[in-house]
């Protein structure tokens, strides 16, 4: 129960750094959805305390990984597309 309690806190704690006031963007919700999967991974491996240690890394790694895949993604949707073949302004 009491690792239980540490995984939801901790998942929580992501949860409300990266959710402050306006939309989010493919970063942070990259990092949410990355601190809770690492989360869930990492509360699969360990025993007692053990366990509750690699639930906190795994949702720590989860987060920066998913913050960085999330921001690759926002760094390609910023970029100018080409105008489609029908809309070139001809």
């Amino acid at each position: 129960m009491k690792t239980i309690t540490y995984s939801l806190s901790a998942i929580a704690l992501a949860a409300m750094l990266s959710a402050c006031g306006a939309p989010m963007n493919n970063s942070q919700a990259g990092s949410m959805a990355g601190a809770v999967l690492g989360g869930v991974a990492g509360h699969q491996f360990g025993e007692g305390e053990g366990k509750t240690a690699a639930t906190i890394a795994g949702t720590m790694v989860g987060s920066y990984v998913g913050g960085q895949v999330g921001s690759q993604q926002d760094r390609y949707y910023q970029q100018p597309q080409p105008a489609p073949y029908y809309n070139r302004g001809y």
